[in-house]
C-alpha cells in the first residue's frame, strides 16, 4: 500500500509539473493517528492560474495608462505654454488676451 501511495504522490507531482499551475496553500495542518503513531500532512492547493493571468493583464493595462497619461500630461504642458507666449504676443500688440489664466 505505502508502494501505491508513492506511485500516486509521484503522478501528481508529474501532472502539476507538466501543468505549470500557479497554487496557493489554503491550509495544513499535522494530525497525529495514535493507533498507529503517524504523522501526516494534510495540505489543500488552489488553482490561482487564472487569478494570476487576470493580475498580469491588469498590469500591462496599468503600464499603458501610464504611458498614456505622461505622454497627455506632457502636452497639456507644452499647449499652456503655447496659450501663454499667444497672449504675450497680443499684449505686445496691444490686443485682448485670447486665452484666461
Amino acid at each position: 500500500m505505502e508502494e501505491e501511495q508513492k506511485d500516486i504522490e509521484e503522478l501528481i507531482l508529474q501532472f502539476d509539473m507538466a501543468r505549470m499551475v500557479f497554487a496557493e496553500e489554503e491550509e495544513e495542518e499535522e494530525e497525529e493517528e495514535e493507533e498507529e503513531e503517524e504523522a501526516r500532512i494534510v495540505v489543500s492547493l488552489t488553482d490561482i492560474t487564472d487569478r494570476k493571468r487576470a493580475e498580469e493583464e491588469l498590469k500591462k493595462r496599468l503600464d499603458q495608462l501610464e504611458v498614456y497619461y505622461k505622454a497627455t500630461m506632457g502636452r497639456e504642458g507644452r499647449i499652456i505654454e503655447l496659450k501663454q507666449e499667444v497672449n504675450a504676443l497680443l499684449e505686445e500688440l496691444d490686443r485682448e488676451r485670447k486665452y484666461g489664466a
